[in-house]
């Protein structure tokens, strides 16, 4: 940041620069950041401008809210002035600020005639500066406009929308030197590490209370990474980090992202900015749910309930690239093949054929409990073998034999069955080891037929 922070209405007092500068760490979120003296009312706006973001002073004035009077009849769109007006007056923010809440309002503005949705957020300084607001202005255009889209199909949609406009709840000051810190709160956030305004040492007391309100899988990942090397070694490269875990909150785990700021003109201090991501996060693992659900269903052969040949082939695809890539596990395929299933079909019709395949399918699946298996054809199956079944191999191949041996003596149904094992540094793709699995299959396959016709 090359701008100066200081300007004459805040020069006089350091106090202002602390904490302007945790708000314009932040104002790649907003358009412009005003920093108002309460005591006055004189103002000063900041904005992040150019590619790299470089801080600069946009304006400043002796009275922020006459003057933004004036701004809301140029700017604001006709259908919102009169509830701008209404809304946005020095009172209404001095007592939401005073109750310890944060002023927050929506609104239109004007530009090159068409509407744009913003949002804005008002929040009190502590402590030396409490006599200093922060009005944030963002362009929540493209979020509010997703969230009117969505509300259209669907009011559960519309919610994530809603969680996903949140912002930051607690921000920390941190002195890298001193490890002394400040915390500026929009809520009663500061519940997320249960600290005060102020403390001696930002983590060790971070670590201890971690240990209090950190939901426990996540832990040892969040305390390793919420160290004070490992932080600032992770923000090294971008100036900034991040994570998400959980924490109990009213006695529920709630999903929390933390991002970690470096100011570039600021070497001294980094910032921690806390945010409220449970709804959105949690409506994303629903979604994801549900899509791997969805996914399961085309991935799944309706008749028998095994995998079927579109999920072959992206087994197949992901085995390649990792024959490819040098990294493909031992494995082998089994192929099968159901004996006599046209002569069902043409004596018995295609419900009986139908119960013939699900039987055969389920002898396979009995044989290679733990083993994926894929209906690939009317009456093929494939049986990739990885793992412990890789390793007894042999010893399921002799106890599928042996039970279709039983089952012709029983007039059950039976199936052909061949095996091929993945080798290394000769095979170039899956289907080589398919093709031998499936010669291996018509040798079986015609054996029985001889064996069968010499019982005859």
């Amino acid at each position: 940041m090359t701008m100066p922070l200081r300007n004459p209405q805040f020069a006089a007092n350091d106090d202002s620069v602390t904490f302007s500068r945790i708000a314009l760490a932040l104002a790649d979120d907003y358009e412009s950041i005003y920093v108002i003296n309460t005591t006055d009312d004189s103002y000063v706006e900041y904005c992040a401008e150019g590619a790299v973001k470089e801080l600069s002073i946009r304006s400043s004035g002796d009275n922020f809210y006459s003057d933004t009077i004036k701004n809301c009849r140029l700017l604001v769109h006709p259908e919102d002035q009169e509830m701008f007006l209404r809304s946005f007056r020095k009172e209404n923010v001095e007592v939401a600020l005073q109750s310890g809440k944060s002023f927050t309002l929506h609104y239109r503005l004007i530009y090159d005639g068409k509407p744009y949705y913003y949002f804005l957020k008002t929040i009190r300084g502590k402590g030396a500066d409490d006599r200093f607001i922060i009005v944030g202005v963002q362009n929540v255009d493209a979020q509010v406009r997703l969230k009117m889209a969505i509300e259209t199909e669907s009011k559960t949609f519309g919610e994530i929308a809603k969680a996903l406009a949140r912002r930051y709840e607690a921000i920390y000051y941190v002195n890298i030197l001193t490890d002394h810190y400040t915390v500026y709160n929009t809520s009663n956030a500061d519940v997320y590490l249960r600290t005060g305004s102020s403390g001696a040492n930002f983590f060790t007391e971070t670590q201890k209370n971690l240990k209090k309100i950190i939901y426990p899988e996540d832990f040892e990942r969040i305390s390793a990474a919420l160290e004070k090397q490992t932080l600032l070694q992770n923000m090294e490269k971008t100036g900034m980090t991040s994570m998400s875990y959980r924490l109990i909150l009213n006695g529920k785990p709630q999903y929390v992202t933390l991002f970690g700021i470096r100011p570039q003109e600021d070497s001294d201090h980094i910032i921690v900015a806390v945010v409220n991501v449970d709804a959105s996060m949690r409506r994303e693992i629903e979604m994801r749910e549900a899509l791997g659900s969805a996914m399961e269903l085309a991935h799944c052969d309706s008749m028998t309930g095994v995998k079927n040949k579109y999920a072959y082939a992206q087994m197949e695809m992901e085995t390649d690239a990792m024959i490819r890539e040098g990294n493909a596990p031992e494995f082998a395929l089994v192929v099968c093949d159901i004996n006599g299933l046209k002569a069902v079909n043409d004596t018995q019709g295609h419900i009986a054929g139908d119960a013939f395949i699900k039987a055969a399918c389920n002898e396979i699946c009995k044989n290679f409990k733990r083993s994926p298996v894929y209906r690939i054809g009317g009456d093929e199956f494939v049986v990739l073998l990885m793992r412990d079944d890789y390793k007894e191999r042999f010893g399921l191949m002799e106890r599928l034999k042996q039970k279709i041996r039983d089952n012709r003596k029983n007039g059950l149904v039976t199936v052909a069955s061949g095996i091929s094992e993945y080798r290394a540094g000769q095979d170039i793709r899956m289907q080589d080891v398919f093709e031998r699995a499936d010669e291996a299959m018509y040798l079986n396959k015609e054996q029985f037929r001889k064996e069968y016709l010499s019982e005859e």
